[in-house]
């Protein structure tokens, strides 16, 4: 954050002089998730705007040498009404408007945040829907809000996206709890949760507003066969650390596919990042090919769910009749494949086989070997095309090539002809 506040005083403010910095402290936070304790914000994130302010006052006051006002008022989304008057209290004098004014304003804040969130919702349903229909895999990153910064997740998001997996965030997964019911239909069924953005059958006690959905978004990963997990924590997050017991749980008793990767902001983490990437990857490959299996089992037995023993029979009749018939179809290409390559050689295996196969035999009587010789003694037609082929080839000169050529394909018609009638 040091970082920041330095770029805006050093290089931003010459070149476009900035007159305020607003950074309030957020004590309570937006949340989705239902019947929870509290809404706080982490403890950190709430106390960084102070902790900036000390940073850049403390041997100089770099806001004041610059003519920029330092405004970090505390805020809570969790009471409206005394946030909106807050606002006024900071803002009706800097600004010059009335509290309804300033109100309105805030009004139309919140409905701008609320529009955004159902934007975001409506993209990650949209992938959702995807994956689902290609048999594919989504990952689903759940972190702080800070894990958003390519400096904190250190590019890991793009390295799967970079190997085709969407990336989905906690805040665009589908809050419509009909959309939802679907995924949670057991757990409503049986009384362990409310709603399906309920979390108190699993951590009954959460208070943190981030915490509480990280828990609540692997609860749908688990539930969702196409969705898997990729959990960042930074920092030693205190707030995180009564989740990892809850999500571990969670991950084994659903087998779901889950990469974390803790304290990454503890040294600078590079090729052991990439050789992590690369293993999970092999290992959503696997789930993927577990995918299309189900698949494909759904797709045969969709049509025998809720049949009679004698229409399952039916369909079953029906689909070894369209398989044998297949197999027929291509033995038949294949065997009539087979005949054309050997059709021109069966007059000269016919005068083998009458000649000197029968030699090779001695076993059978002279009666067999004279029956044998008359069956596979070839035809007249045969016996000419054998002679012909036999003969010397006459000498060509280029007047005749084209009558001679008409020659030899009118040969091979009938050579193959007297094959097929041998």
């Amino acid at each position: 954050m040091q970082s920041h506040f330095h770029q805006l005083l050093f290089h931003v403010h010459k070149e476009r002089p900035l007159v305020y910095i607003f950074f309030p402290i957020l004590t309570h936070v937006p949340s989705f998730v239902k019947h929870a304790v509290d809404h706080a914000s982490c403890p950190i994130v709430a106390g960084t705007p102070d902790v900036m302010k000390a940073a850049f006052t403390k041997e100089q006051d770099f806001f004041g040498t610059r003519n920029i006002r330092y405004l970090d008022p505390a805020l809570s989304f969790s009471e409206p009404v005394r946030m909106k008057r807050r606002l006024f209290e900071v803002f009706g004098e800097l600004l010059g408007v009335t509290e309804d004014e300033s109100d309105f304003a805030a009004d139309e804040g919140l409905r701008a945040l609320e529009r955004f969130d159902l934007d975001v919702q409506a993209r990650g349903r949209a992938i959702l829907e995807q994956v689902e229909a290609e048999d594919r895999l989504a990952i689903l990153l759940i972190g702080r809000p800070y894990h958003l910064d390519p400096g904190l997740h250190h590019g890991i998001p793009d390295e799967f996206q970079l190997q085709g997996y969407p990336i989905l965030t906690i805040r665009s997964i589908p809050k419509d709890e009909t959309w939802l019911a679907r995924f949670f239909a057991r757990d409503l069924a049986s009384g362990r949760s409310q709603s399906p953005l309920d979390i108190n059958d699993v951590w009954p006690e959460n208070y943190s507003a981030n915490s509480a959905m990280k828990v609540w978004a692997t609860k749908f990963a688990a539930r969702h066969p196409n969705v898997v997990l990729l959990d960042l924590s930074s920092f030693k997050c205190g707030h995180d650390a009564p989740t990892y017991g809850i999500i571990d749980r969670i991950v084994e008793q659903s087998a779901l596919p889950h990469l974390a990767l803790h304290d990454i902001d503890a040294n600078k983490p590079g090729g052991s990042i990439k050789i992590r990437v690369k293993t999970y990857v092999h290992s959503l490959k696997l789930q993927q090919e577990r995918l299309e299996v189900v698949a494909r089992k759904k797709a045969e037995l969709g049509p025998l769910v809720g049949r009679s023993a004698l229409e399952r029979a039916q369909v079953h009749a029906s689909r070894l009749v369209a398989r044998t018939s297949a197999l027929a179809t291509q033995d038949a290409r294949q065997l009539l494949s087979s005949l054309r390559k050997v059709a021109p050689y069966l007059p000269a295996v016919a005068k083998w086989a009458g000649t000197e196969g029968l030699s090779m035999l001695p076993a059978l009587s002279e009666q067999a070997q004279a029956g044998l010789r008359r069956w596979l003694a070839p035809s007249p037609d045969q016996r000419r095309e054998i002679e012909r082929a036999e003969a010397p080839a006459p000498e060509r000169d280029m007047g005749n090539i084209v009558q001679l050529r008409s020659r030899g394909s009118k040969a091979q018609v009938a050579s193959t002809g007297a094959s097929v009638n041998a």
